[in-house]
């Protein structure tokens, strides 16, 4: 037969395309094989997934939705009082997310709901072991509440353990380490006790509902502990605002959705709508701060104009009953007219000087601008005043926004406040103007008044008292008059305001859901996992694996036949051919023998066959000593002959004395006759290697090796040789000049890809011929069975003849 050559590298792409069905049907093969590993992950990764659902603290996310209106929508008969107590007609919806998300207002919510103190239920197992790992947070459903002064001592983020011991006592357990010294304390006390020391303070209670004997035996009240834990308020404020999560419902709408996660459903939901409810609040008395502010200055006013309305009014009174009829010349009539004309003039010049001195000191003494009367709720109707007075309410709130969400050193804070800064210096100099001019004015009044008084203190005594009498009731009856009725206006106004926004949808605890663990889906991505990882294990250490594993790997690196493959072995018996007739092992050497004799064709007359290897420990003896004895229960006269000078195993294998053998028949000290060992088979005879000599290649080279392979091609029907390593050294090459066949051996698990590539450059350059390779050791375990294993039976299809098999 001529010599086999390896693929070409497009012949072997024509034969092998990874990714190709052929591809997939061999690692299918291979996955099956390996269906314990498949298992073994599955298990490990959902008994992973069980812990994970088990022991994991569930987290639970609630939602509500705010409406934040843009347009603030006001009562019509209030509606220019409120456009000027309100500065700003359109609501930036993303400032209101930075108050919804504020430290200020997390704070307020927290204060409200009382949330700084945290309550845990613990299984226990045993007396003095229970699991912290399966805590689970209570909320108002936990049967015990612990009260402290806001200004009593507390140990933060210290748990204080507490067991139940009956309705009216309990044990307490705490350890915690303060200022580097440790501390701790196992006692019993009742519920309502007052407990303290130098670093704490707090009384526990029962709720009222389990107060009352709900406390059965078998209860696990009494079979649990509870932890109670106090935190800051101000790091608690913090955490809740920095996970509060406000969105937008729909991108071009004004509703906004505030989402929450958190350990309990309940606590979520309280807290969701109580925040929601104090955003509410907050706006509307942002609203109302004006209002009430002018309300409180006019009420101020009042308080001072009423004493002098009251005594003019009681002056006036008086003179009337002492002058039950006065007439009042002409003369009287028009400076009395002319006189009431200055004084109310000099009334409203009063009142608005009043109103110049208390915004010139807000400005320069308060650090905000929230509360600010605005000129036009005096009756003040300057345009530039009105003007810079919005202005700088507007940059006060635009900076106050900021400061929600942004550091005072921010580039956008700055600006804010030079802002600031720029306008209150305008209307720091309008107002010194308009004051000047007031005073003027009140000069220029005041001269006119006196001018009126000269021509009055012409007229009769009595028209002239009661002139000034009526002068100083009419001045502050106006003053009174104007007072009531901006107080009016801004009542109108204060009970007109309406919050901007409102809940569409509050959170509701069944619409609470929760988020991790998800024991349906980490079940699902366990058992994906289980699957997945062992198979990229597989490949990867297939990929990553030099020695041949597998029949495709031999066939995809060379085009030399495979004849057979032998089973994995694992019995002591050194020719399992003939103890177990049956198994799948004697299978396989009965099919590597129907292939030899196809390789070698009906004509070949006592064939010579030389079985080689790579290295040693391929099993090159084994398959020797069993080859003979597969073709001598044919009926056949076999022989297999020792080759291996230098390290023999050939005697082992057939359990013989290896102290003479083929190198004393080399070197002329024996006669064939004399080596010749027949097994306990009859038919098969044995040649073993004897001793080691100091020149194996020289002799194996020799003519005695030449005419002792003649002597015996002519006297067995088949020789078998067991040769040397053909990688380590060369004295197989020296006789297969004489061999028929040259049979390769390839381990599994053992042999390297590199031998194969040494085989093909061995059949290139034509020192081999006839050559076939033999898969020794292969481990098929889906079809193994210890009776298969031991030949007590044997099935069609046990061995395979391809596909992908274990390492």
């Amino acid at each position: 037969m001529p010599n086999q050559r390896p693929l070409s590298e497009q012949e072997h792409k024509d034969t092998f395309t990874p990714g190709s069905q052929q591809d997939l049907t061999k690692w299918i093969q291979r996955f099956a094989d390996l269906w314990y590993v498949f298992i073994a992950g599955l298990l490990i990764a959902l008994s992973i997934a069980f812990l994970i659902n088990k022991f994991t603290h569930p987290v639970y996310k609630g939602k509500t939705t705010i409406l934040v209106s843009s347009e603030k929508n006001n009562p019509v008969g209030a509606e220019a009082l409120i456009r000027d107590l309100s500065f700003d007609n359109q609501t930036n919806i993303r400032n209101e997310i930075g108050i919804l998300k504020s430290y200020t207002l997390a704070k307020r919510t927290l204060k409200d709901l009382d949330l700084t103190t945290g309550y845990f239920k613990i299984p226990r197992i045993t007396e003095n072991w229970r699991i912290p790992s399966l805590s689970r947070e209570q909320y108002s459903n936990c049967p015990i509440k612990v009260t402290s002064g806001q200004n009593e001592k507390k140990l933060y983020d210290t748990p204080f353990y507490i067991r139940i011991l009956s309705p009216g006592t309990y044990l307490l357990e705490f350890e915690a380490i303060v200022n580097e010294r440790q501390i701790a304390q196992t006692d019993t006390f009742r519920f309502g006790q007052s407990i303290r020391s130098p670093y704490f303070s707090f009384t526990v209670n029962l709720r009222d509902k389990y107060a009352s004997g709900l406390f059965d035996e078998g209860s696990d009240h009494y079979t649990s502990d509870y932890s109670v834990i106090f935190y800051n308020s101000d790091q608690l404020a913090s955490n809740f605002s920095n996970k509060l999560q406000v969105n937008f419902y729909f991108d071009d709408a004004s509703i906004l959705e505030l989402s929450l996660q958190g350990r309990h459903p309940k606590k979520i939901t309280d807290y969701l709508n109580h925040h929601a409810q104090a955003f509410i609040e907050n706006g509307l008395e942002e609203k109302n701060q004006i209002a009430s502010a002018t309300i409180r200055f006019i009420d101020e006013q009042i308080s001072g104009i009423s004493d002098s309305l009251e005594e003019a009014e009681s002056d006036f009174q008086k003179f009337r009953s002492r002058n039950k009829v006065i007439n009042i010349s002409t003369e009287g009539n028009y400076a009395m007219e002319k006189l009431e004309n200055l004084v109310s003039q000099k009334s409203d010049l009063q009142r608005m000087s009043k109103y110049y001195d208390y915004l010139f000191d807000y400005i320069q003494n308060s650090n905000d601008f929230d509360d600010v009367i605005v000129p036009n709720t005096m009756g003040i109707s300057d345009p530039s005043l009105n003007n810079l007075v919005s202005r700088l309410a507007e940059s006060y709130a635009t900076r106050n926004r900021l400061l929600m969400t942004a550091r005072e050193n921010s580039p956008q804070v700055k600006q804010a406040t030079r802002e600031i800064e720029t306008i209150k210096d305008a209307l720091t100099e309008n107002i010194r103007n308009i004051i000047n001019t007031s005073q003027i004015e009140l000069e220029v009044i005041e001269n006119q008044i006196a001018e009126v008084n000269r021509q009055i203190q012409k007229l009769p005594g009595t028209e002239r008292e009661y002139i000034n009498i009526q002068r100083d009731f009419t001045l502050n009856d106006n003053i009174y008059t104007f007072l009531l009725q901006k107080r009016a206006e801004a009542g109108i106004a204060l009970a007109s305001n309406v919050s901007d926004h409102k809940i569409v949808d509050p959170a509701l605890k069944n619409t609470t859901y929760q988020t991790t663990p998800k024991p349906l889906a980490n079940m699902i991505i366990a058992g994906l996992l289980g699957l997945l990882l062992p198979a990229i294990g597989i490949v990867l250490k297939d990929s990553l694996n030099n020695r041949i594993n597998a029949r495709f790997v031999v066939e995809d690196y060379t085009s030399i036949p495979v004849l057979a493959h032998i089973e994995h072995y694992r019995s002591e018996k050194k020719l399992p051919v003939l103890e177990y007739p049956r198994s799948p092992l004697t299978e396989s050497f009965r099919a590597l023998r129907t292939n030899i004799d196809f390789m070698l064709g009906k004509n070949a007359q006592h064939p010579v066959l030389a079985i080689t290897s790579s290295i040693s420990g391929e099993g090159k003896s084994f398959c020797s000593a069993n080859l003979g004895a597969i073709f001598a229960l044919t009926g056949k006269k076999v022989l297999v002959v020792g080759m291996d000078l230098r390290k023999p195993q050939t005697h082992t294998e057939f359990s013989i004395d290896n102290s003479k053998g083929l190198s004393n028949v080399l070197i002329g000290t024996e006669t064939a006759d004399n080596v010749l060992v027949e097994s306990r088979l009859p038919g098969l005879f044995v040649v073993p290697s004897g001793p080691i000599p100091p020149n194996p290649a020289e002799l194996l080279q020799s003519d005695e090796m030449n005419r002792f392979l003649s002597e015996m091609r002519r006297r067995f029907d088949m020789v078998i040789l067991d040769t040397p390593p053909l990688a380590l050294v060369a004295d197989t090459l020296l006789v297969t000049e004489e061999t028929d066949l040259n049979l390769f051996i390839l381990r599994q698990g053992i042999s390297k890809k590199q031998a194969l590539s040494f085989i093909n450059q061995m059949v290139e350059s034509g020192r081999i011929r006839k050559t076939g390779l033999l898969v020794n050791d292969v481990k098929i375990l889906n079809n193994y069975s210890p009776a298969n294993r031991y030949g007590y039976g044997y099935g069609y299809g046990r061995f395979k003849n391809s596909g992908y098999y274990d390492s």
